[in-house]
């Protein structure tokens, strides 16, 4: 079963997006580029095109509705047009079973009231319930101090240091993994 292609919480609107999105996408990561590239991937050539752009939603999509990834574009109740981060779920299957490794990112102008909570809270609930992920996981660079304290905050706990190694901004470096138990959620 899918989840939901939209949802409300209290202060934001979650909605799965399409290629129709592609220029306020954009946009997002341009306004934030010098913050999200400091703990993302190396970006590809032409990462910051309208093309690309259109291409990734698209594929993004038909993933969504293959049932295998979930990403969730973040607005405010107060600024429906204007996208200010993603959270998103790569579904796998692992020896244990089926788990989702979460993403998500927000505008810097949003970060620190609780935006980012609330959506991941809400995200991890709707893979548990709408896809039956009993397992979510988080590699996470050691210096990224934000999202390990919002990873502890949702209730991931360090796994495994030096997990996997990616190359982010040109460099290699080691990610640690976090866990959670999806039991706990609602």
């Amino acid at each position: 079963m899918l989840g939901p292609s939209v949802l409300y919480t209290e202060n934001l609107i979650l909605q799965v997006e399409n290629e129709l999105k592609a220029g306020e996408v954009l946009n997002l990561y341009k306004r934030n580029k010098l913050i999200f590239e400091k703990f993302e991937p190396t970006r590809p050539i032409g990462f910051y095109t309208k093309e690309y752009h259109i291409n990734h939603l698209r594929s993004e999509y038909n993933a969504y509705l293959g049932g295998n990834f979930l990403r969730y574009y973040i607005y405010t109740s107060h600024r429906p047009d204007r996208i200010i981060g993603s959270i998103n779920f790569n579904i796998k299957q692992g020896n244990f079973g089926r788990y989702a490794e979460i993403g998500y990112k927000l505008d810097l102008l949003y970060q620190n009231r609780g935006f980012a909570y609330e959506a991941c809270y809400c995200g991890i609930s709707i893979i548990k319930n709408h896809y039956d992920i009993g397992m979510v996981a988080a590699h996470i660079a050691p210096d990224n101090e934000p999202s390990v304290k919002l990873a502890k905050k949702l209730g991931f706990i360090k796994y495994k240091a030096n997990e996997l190694k990616a190359n982010v901004n040109g460099r290699d470096i080691y990610l640690d993994l976090y866990a959670l138990d999806t039991s706990d959620i609602q």
